[in-house]
């Protein structure tokens, strides 16, 4: 298992969404780094309501915020439904060099391509090979889903990976 790793950051842009979701993007652009990528992004959930989420995300908000001298409002969960207000804080930090601590993470799909279409298993553990069939076991489920080795034409196991940001400073 990989460790976590330190960045160096810039934050530069903050967005508010409300897509069935309540909350801030935060984007980062790393400095000199290994990260092998150009732009770290995050989410931070508002809400709409007092969730375990929604309260990490205000810990989020509160330690970006933090890292760029700006005073919280006296009330963080105040922040809780209301990402505009959220963002028009966040808005000030922008510019600021920040120390993230970042997770990496990955999803694994799997793919099927048959004669009826083509088959998507999201959220995988692994692929098990046999005479007639393949089993793909996923996440929290009891009964790996079957493919019959005669009926599909093409297969592949895909990955999306991306960092987490575990903790931020200012640097």
């Amino acid at each position: 298992m990989r460790a976590n790793r330190l960045a160096t950051a810039r934050f530069f842009e903050v967005t508010p969404v409300r897509d069935g979701r309540t909350g801030v993007m935060l984007s980062f652009r790393p400095e000199r780094s290994r990260l092998g990528v150009a732009r770290i992004d995050d989410f931070a959930d508002l809400g709409p309501g007092l969730t375990i989420p929604a309260v990490g995300g205000i810990g989020k908000v509160i330690r970006v915020l933090r890292a760029g001298k700006i005073a919280a409002p006296p009330d963080p969960f105040d922040l809780v439904g209301d990402e505009e207000a959220a963002a028009t804080l966040l808005e000030r930090a922008t510019g600021t060099l920040m120390r993230l601590e970042l997770k990496p993470r990955f999803r694994l799909r799997f793919v099927a391509w048959t004669e009826s279409g083509v088959e998507t298993v999201d959220d995988i553990l692994e692929v098990r090979e046999y005479e007639d069939a393949y089993h793909v076991v996923r996440k929290g489920a009891r009964v790996p889903a079957r493919f019959e080795r005669d009926a599909v034409v093409r297969h592949s196991t895909e990955q999306d990976s991306w960092w987490e940001i575990v903790d931020i400073e200012r640097a």
